[in-house]
């Protein structure tokens, strides 16, 4: 492959993607970023996570990487900057989505900025309670609340809900009840299912941060593993799926880095991207 000379931003996934395992990421990955920001390329995480978790792990490559937290519902400049986005979800259509996670009896949460509000907490599965104790015991998490019932009324500035199962038939049916009232959702595994507030996904974020920041849309690059990257990958002027990542993303990507265990994203910067 020739090498990649006018990129300008390169956008990336966390989990499968930045990260190697237990949330590390590869000291080659932060290498290589720090070289792309010397040579005036921006770099930023794009996830499902939220903005305190993406904070602490922005601040291990540099103060100025881009935040863009909740699969696009919020952007930021750099840790502790200016936000630049936010969209939250209307009042109506997060009962309509409640309503649709209620029924199909999952266990389910709202994402907001103060807090994650948790639905049928009795069905949460082993692996999602320790993720959220862990959270909240980093300060990622400022509380979780537990709600009765699926009114969503009295909580504001929602960023999306996400539904999780180690039941893959559950979660089919529940994609099919969204898919029944035309309401887009996705996943960042197996075991979820985000929906999030109408007009918001990676790629619309990829464009804002790039029109913001004065790039153009053909000189950014992102990386991802599953399908809630496929509109960043779409969107981008440099599409690249990890190796490990699903063949739904992979068919959308112009270039295939190696997996995220051996530090992909670095090593594909390094031979394509920083290269003399």
């Amino acid at each position: 492959m020739s090498s990649i000379k006018n990129v300008r931003l390169v956008c990336m996934d966390m989990d499968g993607t930045l990260f190697s395992v237990n949330e590390q990421i590869p000291d080659i990955n932060i290498r290589a970023l720090r070289e792309c920001e010397k040579r005036g390329i921006r770099a930023a995480l794009v996830s499902g996570r939220n903005y305190r978790f993406l904070t602490d792990h922005a601040l291990k490559i540099s103060p100025n990487v881009s935040i863009v937290s909740a699969n696009g519902a919020r952007i930021d400049e750099r840790p502790g900057g200016k936000c630049i986005y936010e969209d939250v979800y209307e009042q109506d259509f997060a009962q309509t989505v409640s309503r649709i996670l209620w029924d199909s009896g999952v266990n389910y949460e709202a994402y907001t900025d103060s807090a994650n509000f948790t639905f049928r907490p009795e069905r949460v599965t082993p692996a999602h309670k320790r993720s959220l104790e862990k959270y909240q015991a980093n300060g990622h998490l400022l509380k979780i609340e537990n709600v009765s019932g699926w009114d969503t009324s009295g909580i504001k500035g929602i960023y999306k809900f996400v539904a999780f199962s180690d039941d893959v038939d559950l979660l089919d049916a529940l994609r099919s009840a969204f898919d029944a009232k035309w309401i887009a959702h996705s996943s960042s595994s197996a075991q979820n299912v985000e929906i999030m507030p109408r007009g918001v996904n990676k790629g619309n974020a990829l464009l804002i941060l790039a029109d913001y920041l004065g790039i153009r849309q053909e000189d950014t690059m992102a990386f991802g593993d599953y399908t809630n990257d496929i509109d960043m990958l779409k969107a981008s002027g440099y599409p690249v799926a990890m190796k490990n990542g699903v063949e739904q993303l992979k068919a959308v990507a112009r270039y295939i880095a190696p997996d995220h265990l051996d530090g992909g994203i670095g090593r594909f910067l390094f031979e394509h991207v920083l290269i003399q």
